[in-house]
C-alpha cells in the first residue's frame, strides 16, 4: 500500500522532493503546504499519511516541526531509491536524502535533516537534527556536525573536525579546523566572519 505524503514548502526544493515522490512507486503525492502556519489547522488530515518539510532553513524547519507535532501525521524519512545505505547508517525521522548521495558506514543522520543532491558523507560522521546540506557537500570521516547547521553548496569539511550547533558554512568553503557554535564560516580555508544571532 502506498504512503500518501504532503510537502510543506512549494519552492524549488519542494518541487524536487515532489519529483522524488512521483518517481517512487512506494509513495503518492498529496499536495503542498506553503507560506502560512495558519494553513495547518485548516487542512483535512485524512488526505495524507506523512508530511515532509522541504524548507532549507534549519530554524524555519524546526519551528514548523514544532507546530505540526501532535497532529495525526507521521514524519517518516524519504530516501531516494538510488541511494544505497549500509546497514550501519542511521537516518532519523523526517529526513530527506536526495539522489546521488554517497554515504559509507557507521553514520548517524539526525531527525529532519536535508542531504541534498550528490553529497558525500564519510565513515563515522554524526549529523545533528535539522541540519541542511546543500548539493555536492563533501564531509570527510569522523566529523561531527551540530544541530541546526547549514552547509552551503560544494563546501568541504576535512576529517575528524567538530562543527558546533547553528553554524552557517558558505558555499565552496573548505573547513580545516573545529568551528564553534552560532557563527558563519566562509572561504578557503574557512574562517569565522560573524557570530549568528539565535
Amino acid at each position: 500500500m502506498k504512503s500518501t505524503i504532503a510537502i510543506y514548502g512549494a519552492g524549488g526544493f519542494g518541487k524536487e522532493v515532489r519529483g522524488m515522490l512521483e518517481t517512487d512507486p512506494r509513495f503518492s503525492f498529496a499536495g503542498f503546504f506553503d507560506d502560512y502556519l495558519e494553513q495547518v489547522d485548516r487542512v483535512n488530515e485524512d488526505m495524507y499519511d506523512d508530511v515532509l518539510f522541504a524548507i532549507a532553513d534549519p530554524g524555519i524547519r524546526a519551528r514548523l516541526v514544532e507546530e505540526w507535532t501532535g497532529k495525526s501525521v507521521s514524519f517518516n524519512a524519504l530516501i531516494s531509491p538510488d541511494v544505497k545505505l549500509h546497514a550501519s547508517v542511521y537516518v532519523g525521522k523526517g529526513s530527506i536524502i536526495c539522489p546521488g548521495v554517497k554515504a559509507t558506514v557507521d553514520i548517524s543522520i539526525g531527525e529532519f535533516v536535508i542531504v541534498n543532491l550528490n553529497t558525500t558523507i564519510g565513515h563515522d560522521v554524526r549529523l545533528g537534527d535539522f541540519c541542511s546540506l546543500m548539493p555536492s557537500v563533501n564531509i570527510s570521516g569522523s566529523v561531527t556536525v551540530g544541530s541546526g547547521t547549514f552547509i552551503g553548496t560544494g563546501a568541504t569539511i576535512l576529517q575528524g573536525l567538530t562543527i558546533g550547533d547553528n553554524v552557517i558554512i558558505g558555499a565552496g568553503t573548505v573547513v580545516t579546523k573545529n568551528i564553534p557554535a552560532n557563527c558563519t564560516v566562509v572561504g578557503v580555508p574557512g574562517r569565522v566572519v560573524k557570530k549568528n544571532q539565535l
